[in-house]
Parts: C-alpha cells; sequence; structure tokens
C-alpha cells in the first residue's frame, strides 16, 4: 500500500477567480472544509502517513491552515516552489529518500477512489494514472450516413462517453528517477510530459478506471454545483 503521497497546491487557480484572489484554490471551502482537507483524510483513510504538499501561490495560508498535518492524521512536509513547476516537475523536489510508488493528486479533486485498488493495479506499470467515464453531452443532432449519403442513423443530442484524466497518479520507482533526471530541479512540467518520456523509454504507463465518486473542482461551475449539491444534503 501507498506510503507517501504528493499533493501538488502551488497553482493560482485563475479559473476559480474572483474566488481565488483572497484565498488558494485548495483552501476553498466545501461544506464546512476546504477541498485540500478532504484529500488529506482520504489518504489517512487508507494508513498514507506521509504527505508533501507543493506549496507557491498564497503558500502561507495553505501552511498555516494545515500545518503538520496531525490532526488530519497525517505527517506534512512542505515544498515551497520558487516558481511553479507543474505536476510533473513537482516531483523533481522531492527530497532523494523518498522514493516510489508515490500517489500524486492534484489540489482541486474530491473524490472516493479505493487507494488499495490503485496500488494493486499500479504493480503492473512504471506509472499509472486514474481515468473516470465522463459523459459529454452534444447539443445537436448527430448524423450517420453511408457510403452512398443513405441516412443509417440520427441521435438528437446525445451523451458521448470519453475516458479523461482524473488528476491522480500512481508514480513508480523507475518513472520518478526519470522527473528527477529529466525535469532537473524545478523545471516547469506536467504529467503528459512525464509520459511521453516514459513512452520514449519504453517504460509502461497503465489508466485505472475509477467508477466511484469524483469531482475536479477547478472550474467555477463544477465548484458551484457541487458547493450547492453540498449545502442541499445539509
Amino acid at each position: 500500500m501507498f506510503k507517501t503521497a504528493l499533493i501538488v497546491a502551488g497553482g493560482k487557480g485563475t479559473r476559480l477567480r474572483p474566488l481565488t484572489r483572497a484565498i488558494p484554490k485548495p483552501l476553498l471551502p466545501v461544506g464546512e472544509k476546504p477541498i485540500i482537507q478532504f484529500i488529506l483524510e482520504h489518504f489517512s483513510s487508507y494508513g498514507i502517513n506521509d504527505v508533501f504538499i507543493s506549496v507557491n501561490y498564497k503558500k502561507e495560508l495553505i501552511k498555516n491552515y494545515l500545518r503538520d498535518g496531525s490532526r488530519f492524521g497525517v505527517r506534512i512536509k512542505y515544498i515551497e516552489e520558487e516558481r511553479a513547476t507543474g505536476t510533473a516537475g513537482s516531483l523533481s523536489l522531492l527530497p532523494e529518500n523518498v522514493s516510489g510508488p508515490i500517489l500524486v493528486s492534484n489540489a482541486d479533486i474530491i473524490c472516493d477512489l479505493d487507494l488499495e485498488k490503485l496500488y494493486k493495479f499500479s504493480t503492473r506499470f512504471d506509472m499509472v494514472l486514474t481515468v473516470v467515464d465522463k459523459r459529454i453531452p452534444v447539443p445537436f443532432g448527430v448524423i450517420v450516413s453511408d457510403e452512398v449519403g443513405r441516412l443509417v442513423d440520427w441521435t438528437e443530442k446525445p451523451k458521448i462517453s470519453i475516458m479523461i484524466n482524473a488528476g491522480i497518479y500512481c508514480v513508480g520507482e523507475r518513472a520518478l528517477s526519470l522527473a528527477r533526471t529529466c525535469f532537473g530541479w524545478g523545471e516547469k512540467a506536467d504529467m503528459p510530459d512525464l509520459w511521453k518520456v516514459l513512452t520514449e523509454k519504453a517504460l509502461s504507463v497503465g489508466a485505472f478506471l475509477h467508477e466511484g465518486k469524483w469531482s475536479d473542482l477547478g472550474r467555477m461551475e463544477d465548484y458551484i454545483a457541487l458547493t450547492n449539491s453540498e449545502e442541499n444534503e445539509e
């Protein structure tokens, strides 16, 4: 099972302005808790004790609220970025004595992901990204015709199922080593950049399907929708 996790919490949350002009995105409330507290308590429930948090924008507010993490059942160590490094770039800032596999999460994700199942799945790969099945509404009639132009199918405003990145990753030892080597000390890099490096080196990358609850709160409409649903449940 995972023993160490990294939460990437250094972004400015520009899509959530004006809310994030005063409060960093990880501290935005959902019900009575900030987003990042849900993540920490989820990790703690699976026995993850050591959590690194990369911080930059309004970092003192985050550090003052979370402190050492003991009241959430974890031990927090902060990685203070001099500039935004991205999800994969943050990996290069981890101490050298930290080894994989390490659980990595964006700071705007609330979900009930089974971390034990993810860990077991990840043993077959060098890196795993979690995915969710998202149904995207198409606001038009979708037409299918054959080679001679005959109408075969016509569906009004269907929902198309696609797999999307859920923002939670498992980074194995070899992938972590490559992130440190290829991205230097805090170089800006995101997970697609790491995926490209792993592919070039013929390392394996898996996709783990999460079928439970999942909310990405990086966009204003998604944040408002979830906070409204929380208020209605009270």
